[in-house]
Parts: structure tokens; C-alpha cells; sequence
């Protein structure tokens, strides 16, 4: 397995220090979609992009409205549908081939209605993308909210809306409680459908990112699988300055990710 990484902000703001070259190994950058909203938060995805980072987008909805979708009302959800028109086409523009949504899976998952409804509204999106060759990302929390262990449900619902261009984003969130174990139980299940992976920290607040839980997220559960994946890095509210940026790098330097016999 291949492993590529990138770092991942999900306020404009942070990206006011941040450098406009990365260093290796970093290759991608994750930036929320309010960015493209932003005159200078555009220009600086600009040059990102032609400095040869490449440029994923994540909450194209906002996380707040995204869980809203299965609930409003025909009329909103035709106006937002058209707001993603928006983003989908200026981000493109910028060579975007893949963004987020978090849209709420477990209760989804947990209300046939909601299900119903979730699932309609991202048949529409996914003929969206398809015109400008992107790929939607589903973002699936891990651990889930309160004790959701139905991982296997996550998949089912991926592969009903029957849509290439709909795939799981994991985040991976392994410094909250019995964090690692669930992480251990929840992999297993997306083997081969599972190539994008967003880690979160916050070192603000004692989350301190460590060597072993940067194995443990990215191990692949299969030997010698031949794949590509990316792990994205997403420090909270922290700064994305070149200091930050730097220390990761120290830290993921001779880096191999963890491959075991299933």
C-alpha cells in the first residue's frame, strides 16, 4: 500500500498563515467550501494549485445544513442543490476531482424515511458531480455517535445509491473515548472500499498526535494490497502556519504504514 498525505482546514481562516509551498510528503490540501466564496481565500487555493498541491474540498454543505437535508422542505433543498451546482463548477475550475459532505449517516441509517430521503437528494448531487468528472465523499465518523457499531449498515447504504461517484471518507477521531478499539472493529469492514482518510487532533486541548495513532489509522487490515491511500491531517482549531506544518513533517518522516495478514 501507498500511502500519500495531506494536510486539512475546515475554517478560511486558518488558511491565512498557511505556506504556499508544502513540503514533502505532503501533496494535497483539504479546504472547506466557504473558501471559494472568499476573494483572497481563493487566490490562495490558486496558487496552491499551481504550485502542483492538489486540491480537495470539504463541507461543499455545511455539516449544520447537511443534517437538516432528509427533514427540509422541496424548495430548500432545490436551492441548495443549486448552491452545490455553484461550488461543484468554480472548484473545478481550480482542478478539484474529489470533496466532502458530512451529512448525518448514523440517523439515517437509523430512520428508514430519513434513509429514503438522504438517499434521493445524493442520487441528484451525484448527477451533479458527474458533469464536472468529480467524486462526492461520504464522511463517515468513526467512532459514530453515542454506540453505533453498525459499520456494516455504512456500507450497504454506499452501495444501494449505486453511484461511482459516491464514495467514504473516514474520519478518524482517535483520541476520544475507547477511540482506538472502535477503530480497530469499524476498518475491517471498509477493506478495498477505503482509500481516504481524515485523522483528527487537537493538540490545543491535550490531543497530542502520536506515532501509534498514526499507525493505527492508516493501517490497511490487508498484506501487500496494492492500493493508494491518503491520509489527511486535521489539527482542530489549530493554526496552519509553517511551524505546524513543520513539526508534522518531522514526525511523518520514515513513516511505513501498518499491513496485517486478515
Amino acid at each position: 500500500m501507498t500511502l500519500r498525505f495531506g494536510i486539512s482546514g475546515a475554517y478560511p481562516e486558518q488558511f491565512a498563515a498557511f505556506p504556499a509551498r508544502l513540503p514533502e510528503p505532503f501533496c494535497a490540501v483539504e479546504f472547506p467550501g466557504d473558501m471559494l466564496e472568499n476573494s483572497s481565500g481563493y487566490q490562495k487555493l490558486a496558487q496552491l494549485a499551481r504550485n502542483g498541491i492538489q486540491l480537495y474540498g470539504r463541507d461543499f454543505i455545511s455539516p449544520e445544513i447537511a443534517a437538516l437535508i432528509p427533514e427540509e422542505n422541496c424548495k430548500l433543498r432545490s436551492e441548495l442543490e443549486n448552491h452545490f451546482q455553484k461550488r461543484c463548477a468554480k472548484s473545478a475550475a481550480l482542478g478539484v476531482k474529489e470533496f466532502s459532505v458530512a451529512f448525518d449517516l448514523f440517523q439515517a441509517l437509523g430512520n428508514e424515511e430519513c434513509r429514503e430521503k438522504l438517499g434521493r437528494f445524493l442520487r441528484r448531487c451525484a448527477g451533479v458531480t458527474w458533469e464536472f468528472g468529480q467524486k462526492l465523499r461520504l464522511v463517515c465518523r468513526i467512532p459514530g455517535g453515542g454506540n453505533f457499531d453498525r459499520w456494516d449498515e455504512v456500507m450497504k447504504f454506499r452501495n444501494q445509491l449505486l453511484s461511482p461517484n459516491i464514495e467514504l471518507l473516514l474520519e478518524l477521531h482517535p483520541h476520544e473515548p475507547a477511540g482506538l478499539e472502535t477503530l480497530n472493529k469499524a476498518l475491517g469492514y471498509f477493506r478495498l472500499h477505503d482509500d481516504c482518510r481524515r485523522i483528527c487532533f487537537d493538540s490545543g486541548i491535550g490531543n497530542t498526535l502520536t506515532h501509534a495513532a498514526i499507525k493505527r489509522c492508516s493501517n490497511s487490515l490487508v498484506k501487500d494490497l496494492e492500493m493508494e491511500m491518503l491520509l489527511f491531517f486535521y489539527a482542530g482549531n489549530g493554526r496552519l502556519d509553517a511551524a505546524g506544518i513543520a513539526e508534522l513533517e518531522g514526525m511523518l518522516k520514515g513513516f511505513s504504514p501498518v499491513e496485517e495478514q486478515k
